[in-house]
């Protein structure tokens, strides 16, 4: 990843369609500035659905590590997914 490019709100408000163009076609982010401060960031979805799914995975695995060590019981995931599931709408009854 290179530098990421940054532009002052007054000046991306009247390109927003070509920097919006320019950052979904693979482009990189340009972080909108506004007062010297950011105040935003302009990133492609296709790079946020990327950084999203890679989140989670890390979450995911810091859960998981963090359970093991607590000494708490674990399963690989194909035997998780093999486990029959409980309906969405059931109520638990506590009993």
């Amino acid at each position: 990843m290179s530098k990421i490019k940054s532009i002052g709100m007054a000046e991306a408000r009247p390109k927003l369609t070509q920097l919006v163009e320019e950052v979904s076609g693979g482009g990189e982010p340009y972080l909108i500035v506004s007062g010297s401060r950011v105040k935003a960031v302009l990133i492609g979805i296709d790079r946020y659905n990327d950084m999203m799914g890679r989140l989670e995975d890390l979450s995911d695995s810091a859960e998981l590590l963090q359970a093991e060590l607590d000494g708490e019981a674990t399963m690989p995931f194909a035997q998780h997914l093999r486990k029959p599931k409980k309906s969405k709408n059931s109520v638990s009854t506590g009993s």
